[in-house]
């Protein structure tokens, strides 16, 4: 209960921070102001041990509306991650045909539907696995843009003071990647005859603080639209989400000099990028492509503890009936890492790699289809992976009781076909689960 009531409290405080029509004196007759409130709870399980479990997540949004400027706040309060955040706090002002845009938000960039390989402006988030909607798997950044629109072309521009990396859960338990670089490890370290044992659950972390000045990044995209082809080109100077290591062995216990353990400070990588999305309609499918290169800091690729450049590439197929809105995409998204060594076993690429090759091949799958004139639809997609023969699964059905709630059941898989390989989704096996709950918007 002390949770909401401070989810209620922070919106209303900030409240009057939206209080800029001095600023516009003459535009107030046209300002608006909206508060709203979403409540999604319900009950889960997981699949191995079967214990329902309640949840709740709420979420609080405020906005006021002028004819030159837009402030908006969301808070929401996650009981499944104990966590009461901000999910964005911005600020837009419209000056003719250009949009400033200054807070802690999220900004994208891609053209496909299912997944992306270019929406490289936010750090992912996966405390809770991976979701249905890929807004909500990114982290929101401090960040300021620029937005401007032509008749057949578009332009936008961000600036990062710093970066959000990858969030994770950040023990060992449901979706942590603890156990996957464990397993990693284990998976490519094969000691010689002699050497010592490894304590692969003692291991120190220190990393680096990623909100700071030196850590600014940033780049733009620019679009021209000749229907039925959009095609864009953008630039991009940060840091890749996932961190790099330096690693240390240490003697876990000074009277047993044959076992060790790993003393690790996590260390991010700087990379240019260059890529390119594009779209091509016709109805009633669309054609997306996506790709481009990660010119990394380490352009040899001799420093262990840093990425690699790369190469990504994604296409996506999809189909939408303009009668009744039934949805269908499949989606091809790879990866070839350049100079790869699979030698070094603290090297971040060899890591995140599968089966120690430097290439990566995903294929997606996902449908939507409503019925009962739209008060009920069935979501269903797949992913399967090439290299650790992983695959998730994720399944819906969702209905609306009026317009302002709905009920739904949701289930999410994850496995593999060959449990000696590592991967994300072997390792995820044991979350495997299924909600029932009911969403309200007041």
């Amino acid at each position: 209960m002390k949770r909401i009531l401070t989810l209620f409290l922070i919106v209303t405080l900030a409240l009057p921070l939206f209080a800029f029509d001095f600023f516009f004196d003459e535009e107030a007759p046209t300002t608006t102001r909206n508060v709203s409130f979403t409540m999604d709870s319900g009950v889960q399980a997981f699949f191995n041990d079967g214990e329902l479990s309640p949840y709740a997540n709420l979420t609080l949004k405020a906005e006021q509306d002028g004819a030159k400027y837009r402030a908006f706040a969301e808070v929401s309060y996650d009981s499944t991650l104990q966590s009461l955040e901000a999910q964005e706090i911005s600020l837009s002002l419209f000056l003719g045909p250009v949009t400033l845009k200054a807070g802690l938000m999220r900004h994208s960039w891609g053209t496909a539907d299912t997944a992306h390989v270019v929406d490289i402006v936010n750090g992912r988030d996966l405390r809770k696995g991976i979701v249905d909607d890929l807004e909500l798997m990114k982290r929101p950044d401090w960040m300021l843009t620029l937005s401007t629109y032509g008749e057949n072309s578009a332009f936008d521009m961000v600036v990062k003071p710093g970066f959000r990396s990858l969030n994770l859960a950040e023990d060992t338990g449901r979706f942590s990647m603890v156990d996957m670089f464990n397993g990693s490890i284990k998976y490519l370290y094969t000691p010689s005859p002699g050497d010592p044992d490894f304590d692969f659950n003692a291991f120190t972390v220190d990393s680096e603080n990623t909100l700071t000045l030196a850590y600014v990044s940033g780049g733009a995209r620019y679009r021209f639209m000749f229907d039925p082809v959009n095609v864009g080109f953008m630039y991009y100077n940060g840091f890749f989400q996932e961190p790099g290591l330096f690693l240390d062995y240490n003697l876990a216990d000074p009277t047993n000099p044959t076992l060790k353990s790993f003393a690790l400070k996590l260390t991010y990588t700087h990379y240019h990028f260059i890529g390119i999305e594009s779209s091509y309609f016709f109805s009633p499918f669309t054609l997306a492509v996506e790709g481009g290169m990660f010119l990394s800091e380490d352009k040899d690729g001799t420093d262990y503890s840093k990425y690699n450049s790369k190469l990504v590439y994604l296409a996506e197929l999809s189909y939408t009936n303009p009668n009744n809105s039934f949805f269908l995409a499949f989606n091809y998204q790879g990866q070839i890492v350049l100079n790869y060594l699979p030698f070094v076993m603290s090297d971040p690429d060899l890591l995140a790699s599968f089966n120690k090759v430097p290439y990566q091949n995903n294929f997606t799958l996902a449908m939507e289809y409503p019925f009962m004139r739209e008060k009920m639809k069935v979501r269903v997609a797949g992913t399967y992976q090439l290299e650790s023969l992983g695959y998730m699964a994720l399944g819906s059905l969702t209905y609306d009781l009026d317009d302002a709630v709905e009920v739904f059941a949701k289930a999410t898989v994850y496995g593999t076909f060959d449990e000696s390989r590592m991967g994300l989704y072997n390792t995820w096996k044991e979350n495997s689960q299924i909600q029932v709950g009911v969403r309200a918007w007041f």
